[in-house]
C-alpha cells in the first residue's frame, strides 16, 4: 500500500525555498512535502544552515511514518498539561451535556489562570489551598470558589482513570469546602413580604407572567421548569404538572398539584405550540421573564434586583417557606422536587413572629390540657363531696 507521506528526493537547495517578505526579515521555507496527498509549507530557518537540519528532521520524521512526522510539523504539547487535558474534556460531548457545562466554561477560565501550564503531577493540596486562598483575595464568593475547586477535582479524577496520573491529589476532604452563607435567607426576611404583597406583584405584572409568578409561588417551581413545560405534561382536569427528567434539576420526574383557579387560568391561554409559555409571534418557548418580573415588581413597589432586592428564584424560597407552614416537610420536599430533606430545609426561614406564634400556641395547647386535667380534678371532688353528703 502507497504511504500517504513522502519527501520529494531533490537535493538540499531545490527543496528548500528563499522567501524575503516585504516587512520582516527574509527566511527559508520548506515547499516540497506532502502529507496526506496535500502539500504542506512549513517555516524551515533564517539561515540556510538552519533550514537544511530541519529539512533533515523532517526526512528523519518521514522516515518514521505519518504519526512521527505530524507530530515534527505540528508538534502538540504533553497530553498531562493541565490546560490542555482539561480543554480536552469540556470539548467532549459527554462534558458538553451536562446541566453544568456553561457554569465549567467560567470555572475553567478562572482555573487556568492558574494552573493552564501546570502539568497535573505538580498539582498538589498546597498549590490548590493557595489558589483558595488567592481567590477569597479577590473577592469571590465561598460559593463560586467552590464550584472552581469542584470542577478541579472532577477534571483530577479523570486524569486518575486515564492513568495521567497515580491519584487524585485532593481526592476526598484533602481540600475542604469553604463554608457557604444563605445570604438569600437574610435578603428575604429583610423584605418582610407579605400575601397582600405578593398578590399585589401577581396583579401588577403582565398577562403573560401572571400564571408564571402563580406558578411559582404556589408549587415552587424553578423558573426554567416552569418555561420549558408543554401542554402534553398538563392534566388540567386532574389538576397536575409533569416535570419530565430532561427538565428537572435533580434529574427526577415528578408531578406537581396545581391549584383549581390557576388550572382555569392555564386552559384558557392560546395553544401557540408545544410549550404551554410561549411566543405569541413564533410559538417557541419563552427563555427569560427577566424584564417583566422586574417591571412588575417596580409596579407593586417592591425592591428588586440581585443584591439586596427580590429575584426570581426568591419566590421559590417563599413558596417553600409557606408550604411547610401548612403541611409536614416530606410532602413539601416532594413537591418542590428535592433529593434530600436537608435541600427543603435550607429554603425554610421561619420568621422571628412565626418563632412567637409558634411558642405561644404550643403554651395555649399545654395550659387547656392543664385546665382540663385541673377541671377533672375538681369535678371529681365535687362529685366525692356529693356523694359523701348523701351517704351522711
Amino acid at each position: 500500500m502507497k504511504k500517504s507521506i513522502e519527501i520529494q528526493s531533490m537535493k538540499n537547495e531545490r527543496n528548500l525555498k528563499f522567501v524575503r517578505p516585504r516587512n520582516g526579515k527574509p527566511g527559508y521555507y520548506i515547499s516540497e512535502i506532502t502529507l496526506n496527498y496535500r502539500r504542506v509549507r512549513r517555516f524551515a530557518g533564517w539561515t540556510k544552515e538552519e533550514a537544511r537540519v530541519r529539512l533533515g528532521e523532517l526526512r528523519k520524521a518521514a522516515r518514521g511514518g505519518k504519526d512521527e512526522l505530524e507530530q515534527t510539523i505540528k508538534p502538540q504539547g504533553p497530553r498531562d498539561i493541565f490546560g490542555d487535558y482539561a480543554r480536552a474534556l469540556l470539548d467532549s460531548a459527554e462534558w458538553k451535556a451536562k446541566r453544568s457545562a456553561s457554569r465549567n466554561e467560567i470555572s475553567l477560565k478562572h482555573l487556568n489562570r492558574a494552573f493552564k501550564g501546570t502539568r497535573l503531577t505538580d498539582i498538589n493540596p498546597g498549590v490548590v489551598r493557595k489558589y483558595v486562598s488567592s481567590r477569597r483575595d479577590d473577592g469571590m464568593s465561598p460559593a463560586t470558589i467552590n464550584r472552581e475547586i469542584s470542577l478541579l477535582k472532577s477534571i483530577l479524577y479523570c486524569a486518575e482513570y486515564d492513568n495521567l496520573i497515580p491519584s487524585n491529589p485532593i481526592r476526598g476532604r484533602r481540600v475542604k469546602k469553604l463554608e457557604e452563607a444563605n445570604s438569600r435567607e437574610k435578603v428575604i426576611l429583610s423584605m418582610g413580604l407579605t400575601d397582600d404583597d405578593l398578590c399585589r406583584l401577581i396583579d401588577s405584572a403582565v398577562d403573560y407572567l401572571q400564571p408564571i409568578l402563580e406558578l411559582a409561588l404556589t408549587t415552587g417551581m424553578r423558573q426554567g421548569e416552569i418555561l420549558k413545560a408543554k401542554w402534553k405534561d398538563a392534566n388540567l382536569r386532574l389538576g397536575t404538572l409533569r416535570v419530565p427528567v430532561e427538565n428537572s434539576k435533580s434529574k427526577k420526574e415528578r408531578v406537581v398539584p396545581i391549584a383549581p383557579d390557576l388550572c382555569g387560568e392555564l386552559d384558557s391561554l392560546p395553544r401557540n405550540g408545544d410549550y404551554i409559555f410561549s411566543n405569541p409571534d413564533s410559538g417557541t418557548r419563552r427563555k427569560d421573564v427577566r424584564g417583566g418580573f422586574q417591571a412588575a415588581c417596580e409596579a407593586a413597589n417592591i425592591k428588586t434586583g440581585r443584591g439586596e432586592g427580590l429575584v426570581f428564584h426568591d419566590l421559590r424560597h417563599l413558596a417553600a417557606y409557606r408550604l411547610v407552614k401548612v403541611t409536614d416537610i416530606v410532602t413539601a420536599s416532594k413537591i418542590l422536587g428535592h433529593s434530600s430533606l436537608d435541600m427543603t430545609l435550607r429554603y425554610v426561614h421561619p420568621t422571628e413572629q412565626d418563632k412567637h406564634l409558634a411558642v405561644e400556641k404550643v403554651a395555649e395547647n399545654l395550659y387547656r390540657t392543664r385546665q382540663k386535667h385541673v377541671n377533672a380534678k375538681n369535678d371529681g371532688v365535687e362529685k366525692g363531696l356529693e356523694k359523701q353528703a348523701q351517704i351522711n
